[in-house]
């Protein structure tokens, strides 16, 4: 299990060393919010992307955390600030604290609450809850969809809830420190074992997942698998290096094949990445090797990936970065589109003084593929559209009855086998329920990278 991922919202974090000023300022002294702002302005002059855009009237008087929004430009949806040992500053979701997630939609004239993930391990699962249970209550209530998103977040913040099924069945939930598992675990990996088509389930991108990928390829090598159906449909991101693992592991890539470009604001070089290279940024206690991981991989030339408006991030990179070399075909929604890479600059003590440390968080990459693809902000569109709440009840993940997954299989079925990844136009889904609310997961996770000032 992993650690409570506290860095949930999907940027890309390229940890700089160099997080001093550019000059001590002799009019604010350090822990001031003059010093502060000084500094924070300074930095993004230096690293944000839209930095020719930043205001020329600025109020540095302001408390670090306006002031810092007052830079931002109105596209920017995902850089941030925070003071360290700030316990709400990343905040609980109901699947990082108790487990499991829900959706709510309209059917016809009901409106059907239903429980749309549950972590396996967690408590939930092993009291008996599943995917699909129709959700009466938590703690007595379910209110309507015009309050549901701050209602979530109020019972994230209880020690214990009371879970009511419509069947009868009752969990008490006690609050936990709750992580998901990178592959979801399996029997066999596989979705159809006469059609050798296999599945895997794919949480989110972190090297504790590394050795479980490959037993799962292992198994799936063991039953001759032909195609696969990579579910990212809930995963909002995670480790840059993972996705090169991932990528090197399941598909047919080189190891110095590019992998990635970054592009800056005209004050950061450009970067360019082969797998190998990035794969080269895996954390200290591990030590893949891009062509020993190559090796060992299924060399796969398509893809089959289920994405939805969670799929967010590094899974988005995943996505748009393989499509130069295979076929990948998008089922499912559009993603969240977040197509930018961030790094952390901390204040020094020299600016923070005795009080904690301010890290700001903006975006200075913007992400491309090696055929220079690649502004996606609005999100990468599914080859074929389909809601997965649009067969019910929900099935589990990597069921053949799952919507998703019996749609990845009828595009394998049909002869479609040809259908190009390169085709971003959605195809129109039948009529289909209407989704009221879905609890988030995570937010999304850092990508560690190094600083730009040591890139080979």
């Amino acid at each position: 299990m992993l650690s409570k991922p506290s860095t949930c919202c999907v940027f890309l974090l390229i940890c700089l060393s160099f997080t001093s000023c550019k000059k001590d300022n002799p009019d604010f002294p350090p822990g001031s919010t003059g010093a502060i702002n000084t500094w924070i302005s300074e930095q993004m002059e230096q690293y944000y992307y839209w930095s020719s855009a930043l205001p020329s009237n600025q109020n540095v008087l302001l408390t670090p955390s306006d002031y810092f929004q007052s830079l931002l430009v109105p596209e920017d949806r995902f850089s941030s600030i925070m003071q360290t040992g700030r316990t709400d500053a990343y905040g609980n979701t109901l699947l990082n604290t108790f487990g499991f997630d829900f959706m709510q939609f309209t059917q016809g004239s009901r409106t059907v609450t239903l429980i749309s993930h549950v972590v396996p391990g967690s408590i939930g699962e092993r009291l008996g809850l599943q995917r699909g249970d129709t959700l009466e209550s938590i703690n007595g209530q379910l209110p309507t969809k015009n309050n549901l998103s701050t209602w979530v977040q109020q019972v994230t913040q209880q020690t214990s809830i009371l879970l009511t099924l419509a069947n009868g069945k009752s969990y008490t939930l006690p609050a936990s420190y709750i992580s998901q598992p990178v592959i979801y675990p399996s029997e066999t990996f596989m979705v159809d074992i006469e059609n050798k088509i296999g599945y895997l389930f794919l949480s989110h991108f972190d090297f504790s997942g590394g050795y479980d990928m490959l037993k799962a390829i292992e198994k799936l090598r063991g039953y001759g698998v032909e195609e696969l159906i990579l579910d990212l449909r809930y995963n909002n991101g995670g480790s840059v290096a993972f996705v090169a693992f991932t990528a090197l592991a399941l598909v047919n890539v080189q190891p110095n094949d590019v992998f990635v470009h970054y592009k800056g604001n005209g004050r950061l070089q450009n970067l360019q990445e082969t797998f190998s290279q990035t794969l080269g940024r895996q954390p200290d206690g591990y030590s893949f090797s891009a062509s020993d991981v190559r090796q060992k991989g299924l060399g796969l030339r398509r893809l089959l990936v289920l994405g939805t408006g969670h799929t967010a991030s590094a899974s988005e990179m995943l996505i748009n970065n393989l499509r130069p070399y295979i076929d990948v075909i998008h089922i499912g929604s559009v993603t969240y589109g977040k197509d930018m890479a961030s790094t952390t600059l901390t204040t020094p003590a020299s600016v923070a003084g005795s009080d904690p440390s301010w890290l700001i968080q903006p975006m200075v990459y913007k992400i491309y593929n090696a055929h220079d693809q690649g502004e996606y902000n609005a999100g990468l569109q599914p080859q074929q559209t389909i809601a997965e709440y649009s067969v019910q009840p929900l099935y589990p993940f990597g069921d053949k009855r799952d919507a998703l997954v019996a749609e990845a299989i009828t595009q394998l079925g049909d002869g479609q086998k040809q259908m190009k990844s390169n085709t971003n136009e959605p195809v129109k889904a039948s009529a289909e329920p209407h989704l009221l609310f879905q609890s988030a997961p995570y937010r999304a996770k850092p990508i560690l990278l190094r600083p730009p000032a040591e890139q080979e």
